[in-house]
């Protein structure tokens, strides 16, 4: 437990057992206060993890805001929960991020009526595909640097015959499912307000499927972040998460 900003912040690990009996497993930081907090669901990214994430969890706790990491299942190489990459699909993850908001929503601290869903590049894409099915249980979108062109990449390899995306390989499912996804009805589907970063130098997910996505969202805010790649480090990171922060806060204030 650590003092920082307006709150008291306490980190604690949790686990979400999955209908099919896998564990997901992740890390919940929450202001140490009585009463419901409005709460963020933050997706980690293609082969990655909650632990590359976790920093910002303080960030937000100290604002009065609950954020929940977790891996997903065969998400990345160094997952904490159970399952394989060569099982995992857009699909499979959208089901756990499922998963882990209906677990959520029954934590004593979290106010459900606040929910706001957060990922990062093929979390970023996850977030989306849940929010456009799921708008009615979630205030709002934050997608950093958000994977919209998994769909072009998956047919591109599936014209050339590869089952290996960013050097790892992937299930033979991954792309047969991906390439069939309909990206503009993600985004023209959802009517909430929706926060979209994304660096102006990114060479895996270029800013033009930001700046489409921006504009096919009713209610949408695109930051384009000038100099940065796909990831952001340093200032470009914090101010990510300050930009992200005061979304919440703003969409908080405003009763939307």
């Amino acid at each position: 437990m650590e003092k920082a900003g307006n709150y008291r912040i306490i980190s604690e690990m949790i686990e979400v057992k999955k209908e099919n009996g896998r564990m997901i497993r992740g890390l919940v930081y929450r202001p140490d206060a009585e009463g419901e907090f409005p709460t963020v669901i933050f997706s980690h990214g293609f082969g990655g993890s909650y632990k590359f994430l976790m920093h910002h969890g303080g960030g937000y706790a100290e604002n009065g805001i609950v954020c929940v990491f977790f891996d997903f299942c065969g998400g990345g190489m160094d997952s904490e929960s159970e399952g394989s990459m060569l099982e995992m699909t857009v699909m499979t993850e959208a089901g756990d991020l499922v998963e882990v908001m209906d677990a959520v929503k029954k934590y004593p601290y979290v106010d459900d009526k606040k929910l706001f869903l957060q990922g990062e590049s093929q979390g970023g894409f996850v977030t989306a595909i849940v929010g456009r099915a799921y708008q009615e249980d979630v205030k709002g979108l934050i997608l950093w640097y958000p994977a919209f062109v998994i769909p072009d990449d998956a047919k591109k390899r599936i014209e050339e015959g590869k089952v290996i995306a960013m050097g790892l390989q992937i299930s033979p499912h991954y792309d047969e499912v991906a390439k069939d996804i309909d990206v503009k009805d993600l985004q023209t589907g959802f009517e909430k307000p929706v926060l979209i970063l994304h660096g102006n130098k990114d060479d895996v997910v270029p800013i033009e499927y930001a700046r489409t996505a921006a504009a096919n969202y009713g209610c949408a805010t695109l930051k384009e972040i000038q100099g940065a790649g796909h990831g952001f480090e340093g200032h470009d990171s914090d101010m990510a998460r300050e930009e992200s922060i005061s979304f919440i806060k703003t969409i908080q204030s405003a009763n939307i």
